[in-house]
């Protein structure tokens, strides 16, 4: 039986959705994120927007590499608009969870753009989140 990609790619979402909220609440945060569900129906949104950051959530089957695509980071930042921080998070199969974020969120040297991206595992993002979600929420 053949793979659903939509079913596929919202259980990625709700994934990540888990991953931030398990975050909130080990910070005793009482927010939680949701699924954006209108953007199944609504061009130009993203997939989970956390305070000021819009995260698009990709979930491929085979890759020639790990590589994003670069499409996929132009719909993110398309969707994050002037508002929010745009944040790429993937998967390909039998690979690790990547995340493509604006290098200013982890660099002193950086102003806010979204042409100088940083590409890592997740788990790298995990380890500066606190950082991270600092200084998105000081964009704008």
């Amino acid at each position: 039986m053949p793979i659903n990609s939509r079913t596929k790619g919202a259980a990625f979402e709700r994934l990540i959705v888990n991953k931030i909220n398990a975050y909130l609440e080990s910070k005793n945060e009482d927010k939680r994120v949701t699924r954006n569900l209108d953007q199944a129906f609504m061009k130009g949104l993203a997939d989970i927007y956390w305070d000021n950051i819009a995260i698009e959530c990709k979930r491929y089957g085979k890759s020639s590499g790990n590589m994003y695509k670069s499409a996929w980071w132009d719909q993110v930042v398309t969707s994050a608009g002037d508002k929010f921080v745009p944040l790429l998070i993937y998967k390909f199969n039998h690979n690790k969870i990547m995340c493509v974020i604006p290098l200013y969120l982890l660099s002193d040297n950086e102003k806010p753009n979204w042409q100088s991206a940083y590409m890592c595992p997740l788990s790298d993002i995990c380890e500066r989140l606190d950082e991270v979600v600092e200084r998105a929420n000081g964009y704008k």
